[in-house]
């Protein structure tokens, strides 16, 4: 399964789309961007979106068209789940249209996004 890492996103790259979209990137995002900014990994499973604001796929693009809580930010896609960061809990989480309050405690949770990639690494080489 092939991989596509982008060029790497500065800092000002960063602030430009936050200010923009009116966001903060969590600091463990941010710091992936600064090695990639987006990625396609094993072989479309995984997409991970950009701070590229011509870029369709950019952080917060919800291919759901609307379903996904505001109150999400949605870093990507894994399979047919957004990787998405609640600001009210500090957590990463995949979700795909339940109420989040309500199945919060079934949902599988990360700290920071570098946890989040070690999840579906391991999935994909196991």
């Amino acid at each position: 399964m092939q991989s596509e890492l982008c060029s790497p996103a500065t800092d000002s790259d960063i602030f430009g789309f936050e200010k923009e979209m009116q966001i903060v990137i969590p600091e463990s995002y941010k710091a992936f961007l600064r090695i990639s900014n987006g990625a396609n990994l094993f072989g479309g499973d995984c997409i991970l979106y950009s701070v590229n604001l011509d870029d369709e796929l950019k952080i917060n693009y919800d291919f759901s068209e609307g379903n996904v809580p505001k109150e999400l930010m949605i870093l990507g896609l894994y399979h047919t789940r957004h990787i998405c960061y609640d600001i009210r809990y500090n957590s990463f989480f995949f979700y795909e249209y339940e109420e989040y309050d309500n199945i919060k405690e079934e949902c599988i949770k990360f700290s920071d996004f570098y946890e989040v990639l070690d999840y579906i690494i391991d999935i994909a080489i196991n």
